[in-house]
């Protein structure tokens, strides 16, 4: 079964400026619409599936959530459903905000 990795802030930028990273951002849509990664997709119940069918599998994903704590089993489903290369943000966006760029 595959499996996913968590990442820390540091190893998720170094990602993304080293190749195309897929971000899937499991907040809510007001947490989201308020502030999110650049390039993040807002992903819930209601587009996960098409999500899925629509994204690169190839790509890195990394799954993305308040504090780190419930993208690990987001990131899990994902890695469950065909991404080949998964990670768990530690931290989430609370901390990526604190020194990181934000788009609205």
């Amino acid at each position: 079964m595959s499996m996913f990795k968590r990442i820390s802030i540091e190893q998720t930028k170094e990602l993304m400026d080293n190749q195309e990273v897929l971000l899937a951002d499991i907040r809510d849509p007001q947490s989201y619409a308020s502030g999110h990664m650049p390039n993040a997709k807002n992903i819930n119940n209601q587009n996960a599936a098409e999500f899925i069918q629509e994204s690169d599998k190839d790509k890195p994903l990394v799954v993305v959530c308040y504090h780190g704590n419930s993208s690990q089993p987001a990131a899990q489903y994902f890695a469950a459903n065909g991404f080949k290369e998964v990670y768990s943000m530690d931290g989430g966006f609370e901390l990526w905000k604190l020194n990181n760029p934000v788009e609205k």
